[in-house]
């Protein structure tokens, strides 16, 4: 009995640890996404246009239109990219990864827009859109598309509707 105690308390110890690592995963992609908007373009680097993995981006917009891709992580971890656009006239900075995990896909994205209060489910299609607004307005939305694990950071309030068609036309 008391085995099965103590693996329950290794489970929930392990899944806590797990947590822990996607959520500071998603806090270096918010810093990074955030000081893309106060770089002015002569500190920029220059324009990329390829990632080194399949990247998603709203159909009918090429990635030199967006401003190219710029690394949002640092040299020695594994590789994060943003791009700039705006909905609704409201700018935004979307990043990608790679799925930074394979099991419990759901679950996995859930717990990291638990860990940043992003609560407001949408369903974009097949696509679980986690939202969270911040007292001042901006906005976080967390979802994973085509293996790719995604944050869109906006300066202001952006409309459900606006967010579920922006999500649907990534591809």
């Amino acid at each position: 009995m008391g085995t099965s105690v103590e693996f329950i308390k290794s489970h929930k110890k392990a899944t806590f640890i797990a947590g822990a690592i996607l959520a500071a995963v998603v806090a270096i992609i918010i810093a990074f996404s955030i000081s893309l908007w106060g770089k002015n373009k002569e500190n920029q680097a220059p324009i990329i246009e390829e990632t080194g993995f399949q990247t998603i981006i709203p159909t009918g917009k090429t990635i030199k239109e967006l401003g190219g891709w710029e690394r949002i992580s640092p040299l020695n971890t594994a590789p994060v990219y943003a791009y700039a656009d705006k909905i609704d006239g409201v700018t935004i900075s979307v990043s990608q990864q790679p799925l930074p995990f394979t099991d419990d896909i759901d679950g996995q994205v859930s717990k990291l827009a638990t860990a940043y209060s992003a609560t407001n489910v949408l369903s974009a299609n097949d696509t679980k859109v986690y939202i969270g607004t911040s007292a001042k307005g901006p906005q976080s939305a967390i979802f994973s598309k085509r293996n790719l694990l995604v944050l869109i950071k906006s300066q202001d309030n952006i409309e459900d509707k606006a967010w579920i068609s922006y999500v649907d036309s990534l591809r």
